[in-house]
């Protein structure tokens, strides 16, 4: 990272804090909370479905993303999308195929006003994991909690890994996506 962006981060992200807690059954919830200045709810509504390409999925992750394509497409609306990714999680090459959730559907509850979930599927089409984004305005920016539900046997280095890629992803929305969405 850059100096200048060094600089953007300092006044634009706040991490605010991450919890691991024990969920019903054989599950456990990664709880990341973040401050986003510059960024709108409106901006991270948009982005979930024009992610489009791998350039821009690259834009959100410099280092770890590496592929991006949909399988369904959101064109005939956001629940049901199916985008396959591959990423690097902790330094582990990770291809996941998500699939955007109705989310008064899904087994995590939320708060915020904006709510974004997906589940990760397996070659069967079965939800095996869960990811949730929620966020909502404050002054200056956008509030957001991100929920990763996991196996209860998930690897700690996974685990550390999936926390970090989400901190530095969340940290780019400052930097690339109000110039974007004011340009698209």
């Amino acid at each position: 990272m850059n100096k200048k962006h060094q600089r953007l981060l300092k006044y634009t992200y706040q991490f605010m804090e991450t919890s691991i807690k024990a969920s019903k059954g054989k599950t456990i919830d990664l709880i990341i909370e973040h401050k986003l200045q510059n960024v709108t709810p409106e901006m991270i509504d948009w982005w979930w479905d024009h992610i489009d390409t791998t350039e821009r999925y690259n834009l959100w992750h410099p280092k770890d993303h590496k592929l991006f394509q949909w399988e369904v497409s959101p064109n005939k609306g956001h629940v049901g999308a199916i985008h396959l990714v591959l990423e690097n999680i902790g330094e582990i090459p990770t291809m996941l195929r998500i699939r955007w959730e109705d989310p008064s559907l899904v087994p995590i509850p939320t708060t915020y006003s904006h709510v974004l979930v997906g589940s990760i599927l397996d070659q069967h089409d079965v939800s095996i994991n869960w990811i949730v984004h929620e966020y909502e305005a404050i002054e200056k920016g956008t509030q957001m909690r991100s929920i990763f539900r996991l196996p209860e046997k998930t690897p700690q280095q996974f685990i550390t890994g999936l926390r970090k890629h989400n901190q530095e992803e969340m940290e780019q929305f400052s930097i690339f996506l109000p110039k974007l969405y004011k340009e698209v």
